[in-house]
C-alpha cells in the first residue's frame, strides 16, 4: 500500500474522528476523573482488534496493542479536561454547565486524531503483513502533568521503541524541541492555635509561614535562569480571623528549560520554606509530588514529520468557520488579518516558536525518540486554556484539524514501517543524545 493510498482509505475514518472528538468534548472529564473517556477508548479499539492492556494502580491509563515484532510504534492519547472552562461552540462566553470542565487544550481532539491514525496503521500493518507494532497510549492527567510520568514509574511504555505525538494549537509545524521541565511540591506547614486577640503570643501561625515563604520566594524569582516559573497558591485552612490558624498550606509548581534547572531551584525554595518555618517557629513538611522532563527530539524524526505536515492536504475551510473564528478572535482581543493558518510553517520555525508550557510527554521522549508537531484547531492569536479554545476544539475547525493530524501520525508511520533503516537513524540519533539515566518524579503513595 502506497502512502497516498493510505491517506485516500483514511477518508472513510473521518467520520469516526469526528464522532470521537465530539463525545469526548461533550462529556469532559478532569485530570484523575477520566472515567468515561478511557472507556470509550478501550471499547472502541477493543472492537477494532486491539488488545488492551491497563495497569491496575491506574484506572485510567491503557494502551491498545495490535501486530507483532519490531518496530513498536506507540501513537500518545490523551483526552482530559480543564476545570472552570465549560463552554458552549458560541462565539461568546457561554458556560455549558456553570463551573463545569471544558476541553481549552483541545485534548478530544488530541485523543481522537491519535486514536483514529492507530487505526489506520493497525489496518495497514494487517493488510500487507509487514512486520511491526502499533499501539495507541490512552494518557491521563496531562494538564496535571502527571499521568505520563506514572506510567513511566509503572512501566508502560516499556518495549515500545517509538512515540508519535502531536497536540491543537493555531499553526502547522514541527518541534524538535520544546516544553519546560516541571515540578509540583506541597508545602505543610503545622503551628500551634491561640486566641489572636486575648493570646496571640501563645500561638504560632502556620499562615504567617506560608506568608513569609511567599516573600522569600518572590526574592528568589530574581535569581533564577531567564525562562524559569514559580507558580503558587495557598490555603490557609478555613480558620477564623480571631484564631492563629495551626496548619496552612502552599502549592508550588516550578518550570524552567532543564530539569536539572528545577531541581536546584527546588532545593532553594525548600530552604525558603525551612527559613519561614524557623521565623514563625512552625514545623513544615515538604512533598514533591511529581516532575515532568523537557522535551528533547531527533532531528531525522522532525524532518520526516515536517514532509508529512506537507505532504497531506491542508484543510479548507468554509466561509463560515471563517467567521466564526473572526469572532473568537475578536473576543481573545486578538487583532490579525489571518482568522486561520492555512499554510505549513517552516522546519525551523520552533526556534521563534518555542513551546513554553510543560508537558508530560516530554518523560516519553526520554524513554524513547518521540516526535511533535501542532495543527491548526483553532484561530490565530487564540491562547489555549481559554474558552475561546474550548469554542473552536468542538466545532468543525477543530474537527478538521484533528483529522489533518490524524493523517499526519498515520503518514508518519507508514515512513517508519517502510523503512527499518531510518527507524535505525532515529533511534541511534536518540541514544546518541541521551544519557541513559532517566527516572521518573513520582513516588508511589498509598492513596494511589
Amino acid at each position: 500500500m502506497e502512502k497516498q493510498e493510505l491517506f485516500s482509505r483514511m477518508e472513510e475514518l473521518e467520520p469516526l474522528c469526528r464522532e470521537i472528538s465530539t463525545s469526548i468534548w461533550e462529556n469532559p472529564e478532569t485530570g484523575g476523573e477520566e472515567q468515561k473517556s478511557s472507556d470509550f477508548f478501550r471499547t472502541l479499539l477493543s472492537r477494532e482488534g486491539f488488545v488492551i492492556v491497563n495497569e491496575e494502580k491506574l484506572p485510567y491509563a491503557f494502551y491498545a496493542e495490535y501486530g507483532s515484532g519490531s518496530p513498536v510504534i506507540g501513537v500518545l492519547g490523551e483526552y482530559d479536561a480543564l476545570p472552570g472552562l465549560s463552554q458552549k461552540c458560541t462565539a461568546k462566553k457561554e458556560a455549558v454547565v456553570e463551573g463545569g470542565p471544558g476541553h481549552g487544550c483541545g485534548h478530544n481532539l488530541l485523543g481522537a486524531a491519535s486514536a483514529t491514525a492507530a487505526v489506520a496503521l493497525k489496518r495497514f500493518l494487517e493488510e500487507t503483513g509487514l512486520p511491526g507494532t502499533i499501539r495507541f497510549y490512552g494518557c491521563p492527567e496531562e494538564e496535571l502533568l502527571s499521568g505520563k510520568v506514572k506510567m513511566a514509574y509503572y512501566h508502560m511504555f516499556d518495549g515500545c521503541d517509538l512515540a508519535l505525538s502531536w497536540h491543537p494549537m493555531s499553526a502547522n509545524m514541527v518541534y524538535d524541541e520544546g516544553y519546560l521541565a516541571s515540578a509540583s511540591v506541597k508545602f505543610k506547614f503545622y503551628g500551634k492555635t491561640s486566641h489572636a486577640a486575648a493570646a496571640p503570643e501563645k500561638g504560632r501561625s502556620a499562615l504567617d509561614a506560608v506568608e513569609l515563604m511567599s516573600v522569600g520566594a518572590n526574592y528568589l524569582r530574581e535569581h533564577v535562569p531567564e525562562q524559569a516559573r514559580i507558580h503558587y497558591t495557598t490555603d490557609s485552612g478555613g480558620f477564623a480571623p480571631n484564631i492563629v490558624p495551626d496548619r496552612a498550606g502552599a502549592w508550588y509548581y516550578v518550570r524552567a528549560p532543564y530539569m536539572e534547572q528545577v531541581k536546584e531551584i527546588l532545593r532553594r525554595l525548600t530552604l525558603v520554606a525551612e527559613g519561614a518555618a524557623m521565623m514563625t517557629e512552625t514545623r513544615v513538611e515538604t512533598r514533591v509530588e511529581y516532575g515532568c522532563c523537557e522535551m528533547k527530539g531527533e532531528p531525522s524524526f522532525g524532518d520526516v514529520t515536517w514532509q508529512n505536515l506537507q505532504e497531506v492536504p491542508l484543510p479548507v475551510y468554509t466561509e463560515e468557520e471563517k467567521q466564526f473564528a473572526r469572532q473568537l478572535q475578536e473576543a481573545a482581543g486578538v487583532e490579525t488579518e489571518m482568522p486561520l493558518r492555512e499554510d505549513v510553517l517552516d522546519r525551523m520555525a520552533w526556534k521563534e516558536d518555542r513551546l513554553t508550557a510543560s508537558s508530560d510527554s516530554g518523560d516519553v521522549s526520554r524513554l524513547m525518540p518521540m516526535n511533535m508537531f501542532t495543527a491548526v484547531c483553532w484561530p490565530d492569536g487564540v491562547a489555549p486554556h481559554t474558552w475561546q479554545s474550548c469554542a473552536a476544539a468542538g466545532s468543525t475547525i477543530g474537527q478538521k484539524g484533528a483529522f489533518y493530524a490524524a493523517r499526519v501520525l498515520a503518514g508518519t508511520g507508514w515512513d517508519l514501517y517502510q523503512n527499518p533503516e531510518l527507524v535505525k537513524k532515529i533511534r541511534e540519533e536518540f541514544q546518541a543524545g541521551h544519557p541513559g539515566d532517566y527516572q521518573p518524579m513520582y513516588e508511589e503513595r498509598k492513596a494511589e
